[in-house]
């Protein structure tokens, strides 16, 4: 079963209750979400039946498509997955063939408000692939399914479609939509296509490197790339509370419901910041009712930064609470977001997942979220102990450290705006579960906060001067 929070459209080849057929040509593919949004074909897709080795699968003529009705009645996040493939009989010189389609409106469906996900540029064969496309702001319209909305069938497929996901969420978090990919490429024996995806460690982190001095990054103690120390981003917590020339606990974002951030479970102690989640309830939840039941905490930092290598020391809380370190800043024109971890410490089947993420939601003025992330599987509980995690952000790459190992690494194609560096704990009912009560309150501890730049770096912007200025990406070298 896919996971269902969200869920508004299920198509599975695969489920033989699923199909209407008819001389082996399928009439209706019957929605299995629940929601009662069966798919009425148009033409005459193929049944593929199963085999000893494989699924059965729908195949797409170049004439032939699927009509659904529209997925909701309102604007809003919609998530798309499909696991397709392309034989070499099927192949053509036709690029960007649509596998689903949501138009409401004159507006091309590659446009907002609407979404398209296609096979991609080239036109030769594939394996089956989980194919992937999330966007907010979709605007409720038709839907077509192996081609695209319109007077006539717009760029319809010549492949092979196994099953289709639709979600009316998008998915900020990457273990979640790990779940999700993780479904369909073990059912289906398919590859995961995203864009930018990198490279995750798998297994142990081998040898740690052994601390020399405190000076440089752990990951780099012979300093091979000439780092000198940011001050303005870098925090021993040694107060009697955050340095309020540095944090504030002051955002737009009131938080993750139900729980409310709150600015009083952010403190410093024992030389550590520390954010608590509680299970309280305060004044301020009369003002919005999804919030309830829980407080957490939010610190980020008043200016922004870019580029450097960002290292802490700290200790997840040990509840289904996160436990997040994380960059984010945006504009009417760009907003990016570079998650170093989300770790719930005490979340069911989740208490050694190392979740990373980065995300582009707006790009020259477009709102088009996409993302890119990865999950190391620690070989303990993340809660139990102190650990050293760095973020070294270049203008070339992006890289994830545990205790001075990579554990993962990515190309910087869109990352070059400057971000706010924050801390939070959030409640995430879908991922990882609400907090036991016996749990909580529980603590996010941060010991500290280490920055270094290189030479040539700029460090230190305010949120002013992000919106004045272009940030494009840096030319090669």
């Amino acid at each position: 079963m896919p996971p269902r929070a969200g869920l508004c459209l299920w198509l599975d080849a695969s489920a033989t209750n699923a199909l209407e057929v008819h001389d082996n040509v399928v009439t209706c593919w019957h929605d299995l979400s629940g929601n009662r949004r069966d798919a009425q074909a148009i033409g005459k897709p193929v049944l593929v039946p199963a085999s000893a080795s494989a699924h059965a699968l729908i195949r797409f003529s170049g004439r032939d498509a699927f009509s659904v009705a529209p997925l909701s009645s309102r604007t809003g996040p919609v998530t798309v997955l499909v696991v397709a493939r392309r034989q070499e009989a099927s192949s053509t010189n036709a690029t960007w063939q649509r596998l689903v389609s949501i138009r409401s409106g004159e507006v091309a469906d590659n446009k907002p408000p609407n979404l398209c996900l296609t096979t991609g540029q080239k036109p030769e064969a594939f394996p089956l692939t989980v194919k992937i496309a999330s966007q907010d702001g979709i605007a409720p319209g038709a839907v077509m399914i192996g081609a695209g909305v319109g007077k006539q069938l717009g760029s319809p497929l010549r492949g092979e479609i196994a099953e289709v996901l639709v979600y009316d969420r998008g998915f900020v978090s990457e273990g979640a939509l790990q779940d999700v990919l993780q479904y369909l490429a073990t059912k289906w024996g398919a590859r995961v296509d995203r864009q930018n995806s990198g490279w995750t460690r798998i297994g142990p982190l081998d040898k740690t490197p052994e601390r020399l001095t405190v000076d440089l990054p752990l990951s780099d103690q012979q300093n091979r790339d000439v780092w000198s120390k940011c001050a303005e981003f870098s925090d021993e917590f040694n107060g009697a509370g955050p340095d309020t020339n540095k944090w504030t606990t002051f955002y737009q974002w009131r938080g993750r419901a139900p729980a409310l951030f709150r600015g009083s479970n952010v403190t410093t102690q024992d030389g550590m910041l520390q954010l608590a989640m509680r299970r309280e309830e305060v004044p301020e939840m009369k003002k919005d009712p999804k919030y309830h039941t829980y407080t957490s905490a939010y610190v980020c930092t008043r200016r922004l930064s870019r580029y450097g290598y960002f290292e802490i020391r700290a200790k997840p809380m040990n509840s289904a609470g996160s436990s997040s370190f994380w960059f984010s800043h945006g504009t009417p024109q760009w907003s990016t977001e570079i998650d170093v971890f989300e770790i719930g410490g005490k979340a069911p089947g989740r208490e050694q997942a190392y979740n990373m993420n980065c995300h582009v939601f707006t790009e020259n003025g477009q709102r088009n979220h996409w993302n890119t992330g990865g999950v190391w599987v620690a070989p303990w509980r993340l809660a139990d102990a102190f650990h050293t995690y760095g973020l070294e952000w270049t203008p070339a790459r992006i890289s994830f450290y545990v205790d001075g190992v990579l554990v993962r690494a990515l190309p910087n194609t869109h990352w070059h705006k400057p971000m706010r560096l924050i801390f939070d704990s959030e409640t995430m009912p879908d991922w990882f579960g609400l907090p036991q009560d016996a749990d909580l309150p529980s603590f996010f501890q941060v010991d500290y906060v280490r920055t270094w730049k290189r030479a040539g770096w700029e460090g230190v912007f305010t949120p002013e001067e992000a919106a004045r200025r272009d940030w494009p990406a840096p030319a090669a070298p």
